[in-house]
């Protein structure tokens, strides 16, 4: 009798054992969904692809809605729309393939291409030249102003060298920042540090190089941008990463809007990155 007992009790440790294994395995290779589409609607979109990243889902994307004109209504990076699996209507807690696919639609602004923009301010000027002389030279007064020279290394000296400066503590870098405030400067750069801005998700400092990346070496001041999100960067090109992070070699133009003593920071706000 108490080896039928002994006998008996083992089987049930056994049962209990496999039970309790099937149950942890039961949802392996698989992901739960957060909250519907209409809850996530209004957040940013990089709020959205961190919640299902945490609920395992491995297989997101997104698309841009390039609708945005003044973003004071609805705000850039705004989310549309979630899908899961093709359903905006999915339920929330359900057990998916971690593989299904998620589609996050949201709102930003269209990126203009310089190259047309300024196809069309010639065309607007050979228009505007018709008038008369008088209205001609005022017409001419106020286009000068945005069509300000940019500066590059190859019509700005002072640009060249120090990009060319190896000294990281230079006096040169403050000299050209103040004197070339609030003007645009293109050069041949690289991601050397990218960091959150804060305690917030999708903004970021990015710390800029002249030349192309490395770990061992570096050529000119340390640009900074400053509190800028990822549609901010304005990126152009082909292969553009999202995220962008640090070792790329871009193209960068921008606008010098101050400078930095502590640490020697030339500060920039970006008008156009393009991957090289």
């Amino acid at each position: 009798m108490k080896k039928m007992v002994n006998v008996l009790l083992a089987c049930i440790m056994v049962m209990t054992l496999v039970g309790c294994g099937g149950e942890s395995n039961e949802h392996v290779g698989e992901a739960k969904t957060p909250s519907g589409s209409s809850v996530q609607e209004g957040s940013n979109y990089q709020d959205v692809i961190d919640n299902f990243e945490e609920q395992g889902f491995k297989n997101i994307k997104t698309k841009k809605l390039d609708d945005l004109i003044t973003g004071w209504i609805t705000k850039d990076g705004e989310v549309e729309e979630v899908s899961v699996g093709g359903d905006i209507n999915y339920s929330p807690d359900e057990w998916v393939s971690a593989d299904t696919e998620v589609i996050i639609k949201y709102h930003t602004f269209k990126i203009e291409d310089t190259e047309s923009a300024a196809k069309s301010k010639v065309k607007d000027n050979s228009n505007a030249e018709k008038p008369k002389a008088e209205s001609k030279v005022k017409d001419n007064s106020n286009v000068e102003k945005p069509e300000e020279e940019i500066l590059t290394v190859e019509n700005n000296k002072e640009l060249a060298t120090i990009l060319s400066t190896k000294d990281e503590t230079s006096p040169l870098f403050k000299n050209f920042a103040e004197k070339y405030d609030g003007r645009t400067i293109e050069f041949d750069g690289n991601t050397a540090y990218v960091s959150p801005y804060r305690d917030y998700k999708t903004r970021f400092i990015y710390l800029i190089f002249a030349g192309d990346y490395s770990t061992t070496t570096f050529s000119g001041p340390e640009f900074q941008f400053k509190n800028v999100d990822y549609y901010g960067l304005h990126l152009t090109g082909d292969n553009i990463p999202d995220p962008f992070g640090a070792g790329h070699n871009i193209r960068i133009t921008a606008k010098v809007v101050g400078f930095d003593e502590d640490p020697n920071f030339i500060l920039l706000e970006p008008v156009s990155i393009k991957m090289r």
